[in-house]
């Protein structure tokens, strides 16, 4: 097995996003007053709240049934509504929203995940549908967006696509950017992990040998029954009534991090796995517990984890706990958790995250998407009146030097 890298090895695209991140602390958002020192001004931010690590406001309400995935650059912020089929377009500025990327041929379906993927480029996930475990699969499509100022407003245009068309995949809802042009794709029903090649081919990069239970790779595979939780004093059954798999991903110095709600763990196995000559079901045995869930926590979803492109010295995977509504930092060598934010109403089942470019010298702010799962009976089986808290909330996270 490829031994795994350490964490202070850096690749040349890491640098890259280094020299980016300098690049691009021109025509954003103002700083705020004192965003230069960890002691931010609370007056300056509105419904600020500071914990040990970090400083946190609300920043952005989009207007959707259930907003999804969100990723930005130096003047535009990019915000999912899934149920509704369009990505809004926010000036990063102000939060204001003054468009929506174009309809792909065919119109989006579920846009769901978003991360920018170059300075003026975004990508979107379309997961294709609603999963339908064993029924129906989806059909994911990944759209790459080239976009710039045009005036007040944003001229954006549809730079390629990727289809999942002909492979066999239950539910996509994360992904992660390679560099040129190549992707990895979870499937958090099958349990699976697909590989995009820079010529837009799709290849197995660790699929089990057959779909059948008896096949499955217990570290990724969803779990058919949920128990009933609390989450903010409200009963909580996730649609369907399941526990998705791989539900966050990332990728850092060579290896793979992903997270499992069904396992209830935290991963890792080498990215040379994936190029290798072995059957994709045989590269399983490269992956490596690194943490499980806390004992007493009874069921756990991490929606989304990154790491911070702006900073690599920033050894942390920052990731959204969605059901204890916080934000984490986790310490991907040992697996050693600390709660980054905790606000009910900031981090109102967080379920989105997104770095984007720092402004002047203030850190690279880590946007934070809650949706509120736990209120819709869209997504949870145990209610049956919606008793959402408009609006939705985009909280921005301001790192604290450590």
């Amino acid at each position: 097995m490829t031994p795994v890298r350490r964490k202070t090895e850096l690749t040349l695209l890491e640098y890259f996003a280094a020299i980016v991140a300098v690049l691009a602390t021109v025509a954003c958002e103002a700083p705020a007053p004192g965003a230069a020192d960890d002691a931010v001004a609370l007056a300056t931010l509105p419904l600020g709240v500071r914990s040990r690590l970090a400083v946190s406001s609300d920043y952005a309400h989009p207007e959707s049934i259930i907003p999804a995935g969100i990723a930005g650059g130096s003047d535009f912020l990019f915000v999912g509504s899934p149920i509704d089929g369009r990505v809004m377009v926010l000036l990063r500025s102000n939060g204001e929203q003054i468009a929506e990327l174009p309809q792909p041929p065919g119109h989006f379906i579920l846009p769901l995940i978003i991360h920018s993927i170059a300075p003026t480029r975004v990508a979107v996930l379309d997961c294709g549908g609603f999963p339908a475990p064993g029924v129906i699969d989806a059909d994911p499509t990944i759209y790459e967006y080239e976009y710039a100022r045009n005036g007040q407003t944003i001229a954006a245009h549809l730079a390629r696509t990727v289809h999942f068309t002909g492979h066999r995949i239950g539910f996509a809802e994360e992904f992660t950017y390679l560099g040129n042009g190549e992707y990895l794709v979870p499937d958090a029903v099958y349990g699976s992990i697909w590989r995009v090649r820079a010529d837009g081919g799709i290849v197995p990069g660790i699929v089990p040998k057959s779909f059948e239970h008896s096949d499955a790779f217990p570290e990724m595979v969803f779990c058919p029954t949920m128990p009933v939780v609390e989450v903010g004093g409200l009963p909580f059954l996730f649609t369907g009534s399941t526990i998705p798999g791989v539900a966050g991903i990332a990728v850092r110095s060579g290896t793979v991090f992903f997270y499992s709600s069904c396992a209830a763990a935290l991963f890792r196995f080498p990215l040379a796995s994936l190029f290798d000559a072995r059957p994709p079901w045989q590269r399983a045995q490269d992956i490596e517990l690194i943490a499980s869930k806390p004992a007493h926590v009874e069921v756990e979803e991490l929606l989304e984890m990154q790491f911070n492109p702006y900073d690599p010295r920033d050894p942390f995977l920052y990731v959204a706990d969605a059901l204890k509504l916080r934000l984490l930092r986790i310490d991907p060598d040992s697996g050693a958790r600390s709660v980054v934010a905790d606000d009910p109403r900031l981090f109102n089942f967080p379920a989105s995250l997104g770095f984007v470019p720092p402004c002047g010298h203030e850190p690279a702010p880590l946007l934070v998407l809650s949706n509120q799962q736990h209120r819709n009976p869209l997504t949870n089986d145990a209610i049956t009146e919606d008793v959402t808290q408009r609006p939705f909330v985009v909280t921005k996270v301001l790192l604290k030097k450590r």
